[in-house]
């Protein structure tokens, strides 16, 4: 039997640091939610807000829960929305909340929380003062069953073996057919703290690197266990409701009564499963070994491109042959002749050890105690799995220096005539320093603090080596095929300082010349589009504010008269018009 509802015990006092008891949730069908917990009135809703960047609370109207509204988008706006639309039932959301929030009667405000590009959360406050999040996969999330279930499981396993503070979950479906809210969710508990992007950037250089010494550490924790597969968590029940055998999932642990509730299934990478994908018998995992993923995600888009890829231009390649489906399946079988090599050594244990990540780590889903200044909650885990530390290593986004950084220990320093600089340039100069040298203290407590970790990552030649794989699912989709070859052609180029084999892979000097052509149209174009966005005339992005969306159009007619003007003759202005970044792709086949 499904469950179309799942709480978790709501009456423990729970600090950020705390470990609910995990109990086997309720099973709760459908008419126990209409009690005595309800709207004020069937036809009455609580206010309505949506948060702003700047914090303001501003009525909106019920549709505007269900619509994307952070941004407009330059091109392929229609598409952009309609991936970002999600339609549920507010009022048996609301229900459940108020049953969740102790003592609670109704509910009095529903926030929408300032939007994520994947999903949609909310802040409900209760007639008692409670507040409960209640959070909402998009359709470009990915599989919301399945990516509901996984988050459930892993921020269940993060709190009660890790001890890793992540908010605690009151509420949960991933089932839609057995829910009244007509949607997959979680209601959590509401982060304690502040977002660390809030005072990052006011706090002194000590403070800074403390914050960094938690996150090393928490990470040194992930480390500590592996798993004997590669793929996203879920609880067991879950994933045999969702997928049925479990045979050959499990975690296998005697030693440890917290992980015997879970297992290892399919990713939920919404790479894998969006549009046409989801209805394909595509290998999602999990899976035993790097060779075993590695080869399984060319498979998977070979079976893609043959079925469903038509021809098309590119106008970066050529401006008159198409690009067509032959040539993205020659290079994939180009990478599957080397996918077998692009994995972990085998005598590398560290990197071929099975971890849980945090699949991006930056400064708005760390949450701080802003007194202390210790980590009081870590959000978006959607979507994390557990793989082989050979992928997972990578410094994370928030510490991460921009630029080159100098090799060894020592500490970077500001040139000598700093002093003599004007005032805007020592600025520069200061952010870029203080950059650095986050950077590098990173580097320092990993290989001092996380030696499992530090192993891979002083490996140089890792992100070398497994880029391929991270851009051949969804290739031909993303227009992605000039980056795998980039990619394949680096590697190419230093296969005798990485394996002591033959290379079984070659390009011909049409290929080269091609590929060589592309690329100097795309540098053309990055260039112009580096001088919008350090101008702040256009995002690189096509996102723009709602406010400001009827300049940035102007502004975007404008430029690209400028840059049609720069051609020097009818044809490359032709060129240059099919090239220019802010207008709808052409996705019709020629």
């Amino acid at each position: 039997m499904h469950h179309c509802l799942r709480l978790l015990p709501s009456r423990i006092p729970l600090g950020p640091n705390s470990k609910a008891p995990f109990r086997l949730s309720q099973t709760i069908r459908l008419f126990s939610i209409y009690q005595s917990r309800r709207l004020r009135s069937d036809s009455e809703l609580p206010e309505l807000f949506l948060e702003r960047a700047n914090g303001i609370h501003e009525r909106i109207p019920e549709d505007d829960l269900y619509r994307y509204t952070r941004h407009r988008w330059l091109f392929n706006e229609p598409r952009e929305l309609t991936k970002r639309y999600l339609k549920f039932n507010l009022r048996q959301l609301i229900d459940v909340a108020v049953n969740v929030s102790n003592g609670a009667r109704y509910c009095t405000k529903v926030v929408k929380c300032l939007e994520g590009l994947h999903n949609k959360a909310f802040l409900l406050t209760m007639d008692n003062g409670a507040e409960v999040v209640a959070k909402l996969p998009n359709p470009n999330a990915g599989p919301a069953r399945y990516t509901t279930a996984s988050e459930v499981a892993t921020r269940q396993l993060l709190r009660d073996h890790f001890n890793i503070p992540t908010p605690r979950i009151l509420a949960w479906s991933w089932d839609v057919a057995n829910s009244p809210v007509e949607a997959e969710y979680i209601l959590e508990e509401k982060t304690a703290g502040v977002r660390l992007g809030c005072v990052w950037h006011q706090w002194p250089r000590e403070t800074k690197l403390k914050l960094v010494e938690q996150v090393v550490d928490m990470e040194n924790k992930l480390t500590s266990t592996a798993f004997p597969k590669h793929g996203c968590l879920y609880r067991k029940e879950d994933l045999r409701s969702l997928a049925g055998d479990l045979q050959g999932l499990e975690y296998e642990s005697g030693a440890d009564e917290v992980l015997e509730r879970f297992a290892i299934g399919p990713l939920t990478s919404s790479e894998l499963w969006k549009d046409t994908r989801s209805d394909m018998g595509l290998d999602r995992g999990p899976w035993n070994n790097p060779s075993e993923y590695a080869q399984a995600l060319s498979r998977n888009e070979i079976s893609w491109v043959k079925a469903h890829a038509r021809p098309r231009m590119n106008y970066y390649r050529s401006a008159s042959d198409p690009e067509l489906p032959e040539d993205g399946l020659h290079l994939l079988t180009q990478y599957m002749k080397v996918a077998p090599l692009l994995v972990p050594s085998p005598n590398d244990e560290a990197a071929s050890s099975n971890v849980l990540w945090h699949p991006d780590l930056h400064l708005d889903n760390v949450f701080v105690d802003p007194l202390t200044h210790t980590i009081t909650d870590i959000i978006d885990w959607q979507s994390a799995c557990v793989a082989p530390v050979f992928y997972q290593s990578h410094i994370p986004r928030m510490f991460r220096h921009p630029g080159p950084v100098q090799e060894g220990w020592d500490v970077p320093e500001r040139p000598d005539n700093f002093d003599t600089l004007s005032a805007e340039d020592q600025e520069k100069i200061t952010t870029d320093h203080e950059s650095q040298i986050i950077h590098k203290y990173y580097e320092a407590l990993v290989y001092k603090r996380a030696p499992r970790h530090w192993a891979v990552l002083e490996q140089k030649t890792i992100p070398i080596v497994r880029k391929p794989a991270w851009l051949v699912t969804g290739v031909w989709e993303n227009r992605d095929l000039f980056f795998l070859r980039q990619s394949l052609l680096s590697l190419v180029n230093l296969w005798e300082d990485l394996f002591q084999l033959p290379c079984p892979i070659a390009f011909t000097h049409k290929e080269i010349e091609l590929h060589a052509e592309e690329e100097t149209n795309m540098d053309g174009i990055g260039q112009v589009l580096t001088l919008f966005r350090d101008q702040g005339v256009l995002p690189v992005d096509g996102m723009v504010d709602p406010k400001d969306y009827e300049v940035a159009v102007e502004n975007s007619r404008k430029f690209k008269q400028v840059f049609l003007g720069t051609a020097e003759n009818d044809k490359e202005r032709e060129l240059y018009s099919k090239l220019w970044p802010y207008q709808d792709t052409e996705d019709s086949v020629v």
